[in-house]
């Protein structure tokens, strides 16, 4: 009889509600069951003339449809009574209540997958907006390298984005990342989110290759300061240089460049503020950017190739190619090296020229 009634309800089209409120129906179940076996005990010790225990005991082993069998109703009335009130009364909500609450746990898991539910949230990390192309393997490559650092290993992620209605990908689940469907210019859904208890926020550009997509990040950052968040780091990115100042005074803590193909900018931002930036000069040839220069050095050690440079103001040396056409990063300060080429991160206005550089390390 319990399945049936549950298959029933199954049949119904669930409430997409915005709070199932799961403890009111529990409540009001047991207020019905307490009223239901109170009433049945009490006409089985009148009619069956039975202890309180025994009727009690008769009372549960029916309504569960346990029936051992050791107790029963014998005459008319304690029958008639059993039927209305344990299998019509009785039987029926403690179905409808099972039914609810398998209903109720099936609504939480779709609205979970499908971003409709509000997660309890603290310490985590609100990723705003969504790529226009290549989404996914863009979050994966972020949150693969966010999870590289013990900062941020078991942090919670949660996007808020209008993309992904039937569901975040299995790759980025495994991850650990959540979403919230909805508008990120909505102060509802920057609610839902949490956005006060995050520990960092990233704004996506709606459109890496649209200026427009600014105005929609510089409105972000307004609701962000309504919402009284200024404490928590927000990196956020920037199509137009020129706007630049104006989401550092929105609040931003980082801007950055929409660059795709390496999200470890962002990465960059959080885990260690300030180097985005370096990354940055590096995607670039105006300003301070980085130069490749061939050299023929041997015998000598990194520590003296990085001074030298540094002395004359042509730069850092950030890597070199050795006699074996290999790039070597950041080596060790005491290494012996011998140098085919050494790429320079050079100072804007004061580019030295391959002789320059060549003199100055043969020394």
């Amino acid at each position: 009889m319990i399945a049936y009634i549950f298959l029933q309800r199954r049949r119904r089209k669930p409430a997409y509600l915005k709070n199932n409120n799961l403890s009111q129906s529990t409540r009001k179940s047991l207020f019905y069951l307490f009223i239901i076996f109170t009433a049945h005990s009490l006409l089985m010790m009148t009619f069956e003339k039975m202890s309180f225990g025994d009727a009690l005991w008769l009372t549960l082993t029916t309504a569960t449809t346990v029936g051992y069998g050791d107790l029963s109703a014998s005459t008319l009335e304690g029958r008639i009574s059993t039927i209305v009130l344990l299998y019509m009364g009785g039987i029926f909500v403690l179905a409808n209540f099972a039914g609810e609450y398998f209903e109720y746990r099936l609504d939480r898991r779709t609205r979970m997958i499908k971003g409709l539910w509000r997660w309890s949230m603290a310490e985590h990390i609100v990723i705003i907006n969504t790529p226009t192309r290549g989404g996914t393997e863009f979050f994966i490559r972020l949150v693969t390298q966010l999870r590289q650092n013990e900062e941020y290993q078991d942090m919670p992620i949660q996007i808020l984005t209008r993309q992904f209605p039937e569901g975040l990908p299995d790759e980025l689940r495994k991850l650990g990342v959540v979403h919230c469907h909805g508008y990120p210019d909505k102060p509802e859904n920057l609610e839902a989110v949490n956005i006060k208890e995050a520990s960092a926020v990233i704004i996506l550009t709606k459109d890496e290759y649209e200026i427009t997509s600014d105005a929609l990040t510089f409105d972000i950052l307004h609701r962000l300061k309504e919402f009284g968040v200024s404490n928590i780091n927000v990196i956020a990115e920037c199509v137009d240089d020129g706007n630049r100042n104006r989401f550092t005074g929105a609040g931003a803590s980082a801007v950055v460049r929409p660059v795709r193909a390496y999200p470890e900018i962002l990465v960059r931002a959080l885990v260690a503020p300030g180097s985005e930036k370096i990354l940055e000069n590096l995607f670039q040839h105006e300003g301070d950017h980085t130069r490749r220069y061939d050299v023929d050095v041997n015998n000598t050690v990194w520590e003296k190739v990085v001074s030298s440079l540094l002395v004359k103001g042509y730069g850092t040396a950030i890597a070199y190619v050795d006699k074996h056409n290999e790039l070597i990063c950041n080596p060790a300060p005491g290494k012996e090296i011998s140098l085919s080429s050494i790429i320079i991160l050079v100072r804007a206005g004061h580019v030295p020229n391959s002789a320059e550089v060549s003199q100055t390390l043969a020394l």
